[in-house]
Parts: structure tokens; C-alpha cells; sequence
């Protein structure tokens, strides 16, 4: 299976597009007044939602964006409250364009605006999850891929389901058995679900699963439509913490507490240092690319969710601190080579994200950073305390503690601290106006925003950061080899310790106890979320890593899926080394 998803073979005879492959069209009649009827009535809309700070949507099919644009419309009039947000979780086996959404939509005036919204931040063409933020508390985390494959990884409890895929006759896999008992799985007690089709096998897999099932009257040509329900017994949401204390005021404590003040939070920042940004997110500029995996895996899908992620988020900080840019990944040696070759053979992305151009790969929309002036404008609403050293979690009064603290993680007595090693990086800079750039090979060179910086040395790291001369020669051969006409003067030098893991993946969410619970296994602890192990790429991990710790602890939907989560968990070290261990007393 290629990497890269199918674009949908569309036909625009009529106003609505129809679909070669499955031989259907997106909507009937006009479109937009079946949404309303079947999907939005159909799911006791807006009644359902009164008096909730957060509420679930599911729908099987995203197709042309409709029926969101349709909800959002409906939530924009009648939202519960200013604070409460609504979640849309969207499952689509072939993305459609932006330039056809755009011509779809034209045919509702009325919903212009969100339309024109949706398509400025409209979903990149990816397998696997993205989380996309919508104006008016609305956040649109869309599942590109098959959906026998997309949805037994979701992770959510939605409230409500629009079943809204092609025919069962025209696409029966939409509609599989397995499908459908993933769906009643991923359901709050309660949940109901709409769909326009009466198709026996529906109707009576739906009751099989404990859905009361009934036939209403239809919509438009269609003589009748389904409405499900679930019993609504037995179900207490988890409260959501309201306030929450960060340790470490890098970029990772910086992205989380953004996380947690966007969702209403009363936010706490710790740090040892005087002011945020101060240790090892503190360069001159941050420069945001990937480094892509040649093969698809769990590693690989949750770079690129972190990636098109950061690409959209950091934009929030201005664009006097952020500078989106082109930048050119050149190979280092025959084996890079070898693995650009492979990238671009079987590509996870399009060609407006990636990109070859000779021999060296195109990272488009990469990003140069001014932490200085990025980092402080995500804690705006937090409350700051610098020069404040943690010593233990006792001290705080708070709901929630999530640590950011980088190698002073393993500080904490209260919690196992996943390994890490520190690594000595120095980078050097200078003022610099001219063209504005990125280029790396392992090295990098950027220059934004003013600012010219190059580097950087990656060394096991033996107590506190040092600057030394070596370092520079090596920086300076660095921009020799990039940049070979470029002149420097003024150079300022800055050296920092990154924190790294074992396996150069990071991790976000609940540390585990070196105690264990009594199935055997690591007990969680329950106030307490963990981020951690960015090493050399924070800028681009950050957001991604603050919006999975701030979901779960609000119980939303995951914006990673399940074997994402699982590769980025702070337990997995403790988990393997278990399993190490009993493998050893069993030889």
C-alpha cells in the first residue's frame, strides 16, 4: 500500500460531485439541507449538547467537508457557552483537494465564512491522524486511510455519530460488521447515531451492538432514514483539572501550558531560571524540519503528526517571531542518499509539503523561530515563577503537575523518570539581513528574522554546558560546507544540553511507578503527565506532545493514533526493561 493516500476520481456533472470509484454521489438534493435533517436533527441537535463544556462528534466520511461546516454553523448560533468546545472526529478514505472543496462549497452562500475558514487550514494529504483548531472552540482531528486499518487505532467516546460513507451497496466496507462494533466502541453512553440509509444488515447489526434502532421519515427522495441509541446508564466523565502546574519553561513547558490555557486553565509555569527560554530552547533562532523515515511505522507516522502540526500551530506566535521558509535537506554521504531515494520512491507526503530537487529533499512550509519573543507569548495568562527549583511535587496545590523539565526530570523522587542522556549542542549566531534560508545535512545554516545561525555540535554531555573553541571550528566548517560564500563577524557562541532517550523518540503522558500495580505491570500516577526526551527537534515535537497530555487529561479524543501513543509513552523504557528482566530469569 503506498504511503501516500488516493486522491477521490470525482465527476462535477451535477452540483454533487460523484465518485467514479464507488459509483455514488457525496450528497443528495441541494446537500445541505440533508445534513441538517438526517445528521444534525437525526442526532438531537443542538439539544444534545445543552449545558456540556465539550461535546464529541464522530462521522465515517468526511468527503466534501459538509457536514462539518453544516455542525460548526450550528454550534456558532447555539454553543452551550462561550468556553465550551466541540470536537469533530472524521474518518476518509480519499481526501478531497482544497480547490474542489472550494468549488463545492461555493453552492451554500450562507456558509462562506466557515467555508473560507475550513479551507485556509484545510487537512494535509496524510495517512494517519491530524488535529486541525477551528475558530469558536471547534478542533477537527481528521483519519485519512482505510478505515478498516484508521479506525480500531482511534482513541475518543463521541457523543454522537453521522454515518455518512458512500451506500452499503456502493461501499459495504464502510459498513462491515467490525466497522460498525467499532463505532458502538469508541461511544459514550448515550451516544446516538444518524445515517440517511435503512439497509437491513445496518439496522440489524446497529441493534446486535445495543443500539435502540428506528426508521424515521427520510429526507428529500429517500422515503425513510435511521436514528440510534444507546442506554445512557452507567457513565461518569472524568474531571477535567482546572488548575495545572508546568515544571520547565522551555518550549515543551511552554506548549503545554499554551495547551492547558486554551482549555480554560488556571496555569502555574515553574522554572529554575529567571526568565522562559532560558536553557536549551533559548538559541538565537529554532529552525523547524523533519527527519523523515523511509518506511511507515508508529515512529515515523508520529514524526509527521508532529510535523504538520508544528507547521500550523507556531504560526499563533506572529510573524515578527516565526518565518515559514523552504528548506533544502542535502544527503550526508552514500547512505543518505540511498534513504532520499527511498522517501521519495514511496513518499509519505505531497508534493506542497515534500519535495526532490536534484539531490537534496525540499522541506516546504519549514519554520525559523525567535524563541525570545515566540515562547513568552504562549505563556501569556499563565502566571510565571522564575527562579523557582522544584525539589518535589508535594509543594504544588494543584490539579495537575505535568513536567517539563528536560534532564531534570530525573530530580523527581515521586516518579520513575524515563532514561535520558544528555547531549551538548553549541550553535553560533549573528545579526544578518539578506536572503532568508535554510539548509541542512546533519549541520544546518538559517537565516530570518535578522538573525544568521549555524551548527550545531551533538555531544554526550559531562556536566554543565560549556562553550569552547573546538566547537566553533567545527560550526564554522558546518557553514563552509553550506554555505561556502557567506561571511561571518560578531559571532556570538551559546551552548545547552538537550535531553534525548534511548530510542530518539520523545514522550508525553502519564509516568509510571516503580512500584507495581496488581496485574504485575507499572502502576500510573494519576496526577501527573510527562514531557519529555525532545532532544535536537523540540520546536517541531512541542505542540504535538502538549496537545496529546491536555487531551487525555480532559478526556477528548486523541489526536495521535493508539500505536502512536504507544511509541510515545514514558512507561515503554520501564515496560521493555521488565520485560528484559523476566526474559533473563526465564533463561
Amino acid at each position: 500500500m503506498p504511503r501516500l493516500p488516493p486522491l477521490p476520481d470525482l465527476d462535477f456533472a451535477e452540483l454533487a460531485p460523484h465518485s467514479r470509484e464507488h459509483g455514488d454521489v457525496y450528497f443528495s438534493g441541494d446537500g445541505l439541507s440533508e445534513k441538517r435533517e438526517v445528521f444534525l436533527r437525526g442526532c438531537g441537535l443542538p439539544e444534545s449538547w445543552d449545558g456540556r463544556e465539550q461535546f464529541t462528534v464522530g462521522e465515517l466520511g468526511f468527503g466534501t467537508g459538509l457536514n462539518l461546516l453544516a455542525l460548526w454553523e450550528l454550534w456558532r448560533r447555539q454553543r452551550p457557552s462561550p468556553q465550551a468546545r466541540l470536537h469533530f472526529v472524521s474518518f476518509e478514505g480519499a481526501l478531497i483537494p482544497r480547490e474542489h472543496a472550494a468549488r463545492i462549497h461555493a453552492a451554500w452562500p450562507e456558509l462562506a465564512e466557515l467555508s473560507a475558514e475550513l479551507r485556509v487550514r484545510w487537512p494535509d494529504r496524510v495517512r494517519g491522524l491530524q488535529r486541525i483548531a477551528l475558530p469558536d472552540g471547534v478542533t477537527l482531528t481528521l483519519s485519512i486511510g482505510d478505515i478498516a486499518e484508521t479506525l480500531p487505532q482511534a482513541r475518543l467516546r463521541a457523543d454522537t455519530w453521522f454515518l455518512d460513507g458512500f451506500a452499503p451497496a456502493k461501499n459495504p466496507a464502510m459498513w462491515a460488521p467490525d466497522v460498525l462494533g467499532h463505532v458502538a466502541r469508541l461511544c459514550a453512553p448515550g451516544a446516538r447515531a444518524a445515517t440517511y440509509t435503512v439497509a437491513g444488515h445496518v439496522r440489524r447489526t446497529l441493534a446486535e451492538l445495543g443500539f435502540a434502532v428506528e426508521k424515521v421519515a427520510g429526507h428529500g427522495r429517500k422515503k425513510e432514514r435511521l436514528e440510534a441509541r444507546l442506554p445512557a446508564a452507567g457513565y461518569a466523565p472524568a474531571i477535567a483539572p482546572r488548575r495545572v502546574a508546568i515544571i520547565g519553561a522551555g518550549v515543551a513547558g511552554a506548549w503545554t501550558a499554551r495547551a492547558f490555557l486554551d482549555r480554560g486553565c488556571q496555569v502555574d509555569v515553574y522554572d529554575r531560571a529567571a526568565a522562559p527560554a532560558s536553557g536549551a530552547s533559548g538559541n538565537a533562532l529554532a529552525l523547524v524540519i523533519p527527519r523523515l523515515d523511509a518506511a511507515d511505522g508508529p515512529a515515523a507516522r508520529a514524526l509527521i503528526a508532529a510535523w504538520l502540526l508544528a507547521r500550523r500551530a507556531w504560526l499563533r506566535a506572529g510573524e515578527d517571531a516565526v518565518q515559514p521558509l523552504d528548506a533544502r535537506h542535502l544527503p550526508r554521504g552514500p547512505r543518505e542518499v540511498q534513504r532520499f531515494a527511498k522517501i521519495m520512491a514511496d513518499p509519505p507526503l505531497d508534493e506542497t509539503i515534500l519535495r526532490d530537487e536534484g539531490d537534496a529533499l525540499i522541506h516546504a512550509g519549514a519554520l525559523a523561530i525567535n524563541p525570545a519573543l515566540a515562547l513568552p507569548r504562549l505563556l501569556v495568562g499563565a502566571r510565571f515563577h522564575g527562579g523557582r527549583d522544584i525539589a518535589s511535587l508535594d509543594e504544588l496545590e494543584t490539579d495537575l503537575v505535568v513536567v517539563c523539565a528536560g534532564m531534570g526530570a530525573a530530580a523527581f523522587a515521586d516518579f520513575a523518570a524515563p532514561p535520558l542522556e544528555g547531549r551538548l549542542g553549541q550553535i553560533e549566531s549573528c545579526d544578518s539581513a539578506g536572503e532568508t534560508f535554510a539548509i541542512a545535512d546533519g549541520g544546518y545554516a538559517v537565516r530570518a528574522l535578522g538573525q544568521l545561525v549555524f551548527g550545531a555540535t551533538f555531544e554526550a554531555a559531562d556536566g554543565e554546558p560549556r562553550i569552547t573553541d573546538a566547537a566553533r571550528a567545527h560550526n564554522l566548517e558546518v557553514l563552509a560546507r553550506l554555505r561556502p560564500e557567506l561571511t561571518t563577524s560578531n559571532l556570538t557562541s551559546r551552548a545547552a544540553v538537550r535531553a534525548t532517550t534511548q530510542d530518539r523518540i520523545p514522550f508525553a503522558g502519564l509516568p509510571q511507578h516503580k512500584e507495581k500495580a496488581p496485574d504485575g505491570t507499572p502502576a500510573p500516577s494519576g496526577r501527573l503527565r510527562l514531557v519529555g526526551g525532545l532532544g535536537s527537534r523540540g520546536f517541531l515535537w512541542a505542540p504535538l506532545l502538549a496537545e496529546i497530555v491536555a487531551s487525555d487529561a480532559f478526556s477528548e479524543p486523541s489526536p495521535v493514533e493508539e500505536r502512536v501513543a504507544e511509541c510515545l509513552d514514558p512507561g515503554r523504557f520501564l515496560v521493555r526493561a521488565r520485560r528484559r528482566g523476566g526474559q533473563d530469569q526465564r533463561a
